[in-house]
């Protein structure tokens, strides 16, 4: 009977019983390698594994990743089976496949949670899973590694890094800080952060930085006006700035994702305050079409610099992203940001073309508004009797 492209595990057989023994020999237990038979050839699991290891070795990952995978896919319970998991997820991890990779890390830990590699494995699934934007599940992952008293620096990074995006991304800034001032500790501790170029694993840990300080921006909002207009301001313009300092350490890491990740997350921080700003109302004293003009244009006159920044910011990304070859979808938005943001200043410069103002003009408008505005902070302000009383 000829076999047509199938593989089958064939056991060893046991030698037949005796017709009739007055004293039967005791039997012992013979561990008898797994044997794979194809229409080609009959050999064992042992030597698949080999001749996948083999492969790995001359830098043939995808053939590495097909004999471990098939290892595996054999005896998904054996003795090999974990090993294999893990091989063939970290072939995939080079081979920039990283839901391949993922999968099979997750297998690993889920399957095989006493294997020796089910911590190694977690610790790459929550990078895994921190790259792929997964956050949920990389905190779920990092609580496994944290779960563990002995964890190392890096594996600490990590998880708290894990665990500060999952926090972040449910808008729980306060929880994301702790976490991230944790790993923070470990990075000082350490000196993982001296000068220069930064270990990759601390990139997600200081873009989890840059995005507590993002959604706290995000919280002051001036629709409607708050009363306390520049005050606001101060301190919105005071987090992009924080934001900006936590991404500038994500790009010290030299890795194209995270970088251009960062640099679209504080673009977008400089042109949707631009966006806010300029659609502030006219206030009650500009009653005329004229007045409101002149606001109108002022405030563009001054807050056009924030269009100028962001667009500065996606210029620097997309150019980078392009040099380092990175094509996620990060690349693309920034690349469209981009667009919209260079139509958004021509659509500045052309309306206060139209408008019949001079640079003079603007520049009186706006010393009006700051002194009008400084005023009515200083008439908010107790006075020093009210706070002796």
């Amino acid at each position: 009977m000829r076999l047509l492209g199938f593989a089958f595990i064939v056991g060893a057989c046991a030698p037949p019983r005796a017709a009739e023994s007055a004293s039967p020999a005791p039997t012992r237990s013979v561990d008898v390698p797994r044997v794979v038979v194809t229409p080609d050839r009959a050999t064992s699991l042992d030597e698949l594994f080999a001749e996948a290891a083999a492969a790995a070795e001359k830098g043939d990952l995808a053939g590495a990743a097909r004999g471990f995978d098939r290892v595996e896919a054999l005896e998904p319970r054996g003795a090999l089976a974990g090993e294999a998991l893990f091989q063939s997820g970290y072939a995939h991890d080079l081979l920039g496949h990283h839901r391949e990779a993922l999968e099979r890390f997750r297998r690993l830990v889920e399957q095989h949670p006493g294997h020796a590699r089910a911590r190694h494995a977690t610790l790459r699934a929550v990078r895994l899973l921190n790259y792929l934007e997964d956050f949920t599940w990389a905190g779920r992952y990092a609580d496994r590694l944290l779960a563990a008293s002995d964890l190392r620096p890096f594996e600490a990074v990590v998880a708290y890094s894990g665990k500060a995006l999952a926090a972040v991304n449910e808008g729980d800034d306060l929880r994301a800080s702790a976490y991230v001032e944790r790993g923070r500790d470990v990075v000082e501790r350490e000196r993982l952060d001296l000068a220069g170029r930064l270990p990759i694993d601390l990139a997600p840990l200081y873009f989890a930085l840059g995005e507590v300080h993002r959604v706290r921006a995000e919280r002051l909002r001036f629709t409607p006006l708050p009363p306390d207009f520049s005050v606001a301001l101060e301190r919105r313009c005071q987090l992009i700035l924080d934001a900006q300092r936590a991404y500038s350490d994500t790009w010290r890491a030299y890795d194209a994702h995270w970088s251009t990740l960062a640099g679209y997350r504080l673009a977008s921080m400089y042109e949707s305050l631009h966006r806010e700003l300029v659609a502030i109302p006219p206030p009650a004293p500009a009653d005329t079409k004229a007045r409101q003009d002149l606001f109108e244009a002022a405030m563009r006159f001054r807050y056009a610099v924030l269009l100028e920044k962001a667009r500065s910011m996606l210029e620097h990304t997309v150019a980078m992203a392009v040099r380092e070859g990175e094509r996620s979808a990060w690349v693309e938005r920034a690349q469209q940001s981009l667009l919209d943001i260079r139509a958004a200043e021509s659509a500045e410069q052309a309306a206060l073309d139209r408008l019949p103002y001079s640079r003079a003009d603007l520049e009186e408008v706006l010393r009006s508004l700051k002194e009008k505005s400084a005023k009515a902070s200083a008439a908010q302000a107790p006075s020093s009797r009210g706070i002796n009383k």
